[in-house]
């Protein structure tokens, strides 16, 4: 038999020679001066080898234990060598079916033509409030308790923070999120069920606020304190921006400088294209065509002189070619003391006073870029009632600005 010493004094030779313990364990030695534990077995009449690793990171009491463990398989009639494999391949599944390895598979798999916003606000939520609890969790064994006590904890980390809501559309956006990763295990037979249901009203989020038009005095405040505004330049403009323009905010941080024709006056929002795995810049993806009105002119020349060399017209103050962020426009209106108010509210300002003037519902309804229902239809009216709507966005940015005085 051998013993750790021996095992220690063992040297390589010009080819590789094999030491024997006891029981057919021997360690195998190569001219390399590698040391390999191996054991010799006999099932069902054939002679097999199988390997228990290299010494000294498998000591000689750890081989003796793998020869116990494999001669018990024996007994049982296994083979060690496919159980060995079978092992190491459960412990792959296992590390590769976690809720974390399933969830960023999902994000390759099924996010390709995803916005980046869209794809941040996932991974935030994953990394925020979600794999710090389930992330290394079989996902198979996720339950609906560990959803609903992930739910209630983002309801207090959101509530801890202060000014930052009450939590429950948070804890919400969590629950979808995860089930969008459940359910992508189930069709990929990774798992049985998807445990979001059971709990999808456990926390009832908070009424939404739809979009409203601003009172005479918030007009006016907002279009005095704009021009006061002592922030970015960048971020003071894209909100002039949105409000000559009626475009929604998301339509705004996309906005892209090849989008802008100077000499036609128009900002051309294209249509994108998965099978070139482009980006949607419309909320409605298709064509959307904006005419300039001379302050939205005046605005976009600004831009030019200090933004030209970057993708986007307004840009992130603090990172290079990356839009600003989804909250940006409405903190610059809590900044300016208006609080009560959104930047969605600047579309229905506009809808609701220039349906009041008497502009036809069409014009206004195709500046909104608001669904065609003849989609056939409206696929080939970009360019819908151009002229018109020109001259009402003139008009319009014309009582914007009436609103300082």
């Amino acid at each position: 038999m051998l013993s750790d010493a021996k095992v220690r004094t063992l040297k390589p030779q010009e080819k590789s020679y094999r030491t024997l313990d006891a029981e057919r364990l021997y360690i195998e030695v190569r001219p390399t001066g590698k040391k390999i534990w191996r054991f010799k077995f006999v099932l069902h009449g054939k002679e097999g080898t199988i390997s228990f690793g290299e010494y000294p990171a498998v000591s000689l009491q750890d081989a003796r234990k793998l020869k116990d463990e494999a001669k018990a398989k024996l007994a049982k009639g296994l083979n060690p060598v496919e159980e060995k494999k079978k092992d190491r391949i459960e412990k792959e599944l296992a590390v590769n079916n976690t809720f974390k390895a399933i969830a960023q598979e999902y994000v390759q798999e099924r996010m390709k033509y995803k916005s980046e916003d869209y794809i941040g606000r996932f991974n935030n939520s994953m990394e925020k409030d979600v794999y710090k609890a389930i992330g290394n969790k079989p996902i198979n064994d996720v339950s609906s308790a560990d959803i609903l006590s992930i739910m209630k904890n983002t309801v207090q980390r959101v509530l801890s923070q202060g000014k930052h809501g009450t939590g429950e559309s948070a804890a919400n956006l969590n629950r979808r999120f995860i089930g969008l990763v459940m359910r992508y295990a189930i069709v990929t037979l990774r798992a049985d069920n998807d445990p979001t249901y059971a709990v999808r009203e456990a926390i009832e989020s908070p009424e939404v606020e739809h979009a409203r038009p601003l009172e005479k005095h918030e007009k006016n405040a907002l279009r005095q304190n704009i021009d006061s505004y002592g922030g970015s330049t960048t971020v003071k403009n894209a909100c002039l921006a949105m409000l000559y323009s009626m475009l929604r905010t998301v339509e705004i941080r996309k906005m892209e400088w090849s989008f802008v024709d100077f000499e036609e006056k128009i900002i051309k929002f294209p249509k994108a294209s998965r099978r070139l795995k482009q980006e949607r810049t419309m909320k409605k993806n298709r064509v959307h065509i904006v005419p300039i009105s001379n302050q939205l002119l005046n605005i976009l020349n600004e831009q030019y002189a200090f933004t030209k060399d970057q993708k986007y017209v307004f840009p992130s103050p603090q990172k290079r070619d990356c839009m600003i962020s989804r909250t940006t426009l409405n903190k610059m209106l809590t900044y300016i003391g208006l609080n009560q108010v959104t930047a969605h509210d600047f579309r229905a300002t506009a809808s609701t006073e220039l349906n009041g003037l008497g502009y036809n519902t069409d014009w206004i309804e195709t500046q909104l870029a608001h669904a065609e229902v003849n989609k056939t239809r409206a696929s080939y009216n970009h360019a819908k009632y151009l002229t018109d709507r020109r001259k009402m966005l003139q008009d319009w940015a014309n009582i914007v600005d009436s609103w300082s005085t």
